[in-house]
């Protein structure tokens, strides 16, 4: 929540204009620290934009394929949820690995999760993961 930045030694002419600058809404960054900071945003939307596009390349039935291992459920699961066999559900995870270029549900749910895409509802259904009710 920082709105300014000044070093330790800076004089206090510059802290109290600093600190003006701020009350009126305005950010107080050094040159230096701006450079890395906008760096920081710019990479963060590429890796957004490719994340969107990657997602953007399944079939609808992988997207929710995908929604459903961002909410955290097996094959099994996700086949009863679907109607689908435990086979078909890891062909379209296999797909989905591939399509996104990742070798594990952790890397395609952060994928995922980078683009925006968001868990299936999940509310008043009992979901069973590793023998035990959740």
């Amino acid at each position: 929540g920082a709105c300014g930045w000044v070093a330790k030694d800076c004089s206090l002419s510059r802290l109290l204009a600093v600190i003006r600058g701020v009350l009126r809404d305005e950010t107080h960054l050094p040159p230096a620290l701006l450079t890395g900071v906008l760096r920081e945003l710019t990479a963060a939307r590429k890796h957004r934009t490719e994340s969107e596009r990657l997602v953007e390349s399944l079939t609808p039935r992988e997207r929710e394929v995908l929604r459903c291992m961002v909410a955290g459920l097996g094959r099994k699961a996700v086949a009863e949820r679907l109607y689908l066999s435990p086979h078909t559900v890891r062909t379209h995870m296999q797909n989905v690995l591939g399509k996104l270029g990742v070798h594990s549900t952790l890397a395609a749910v952060a994928l995922a999760r980078r683009a925006g895409v968001g868990p299936v509802d999940l509310a008043g259904e009992v979901v069973e993961r590793g023998g035990q009710l959740a």
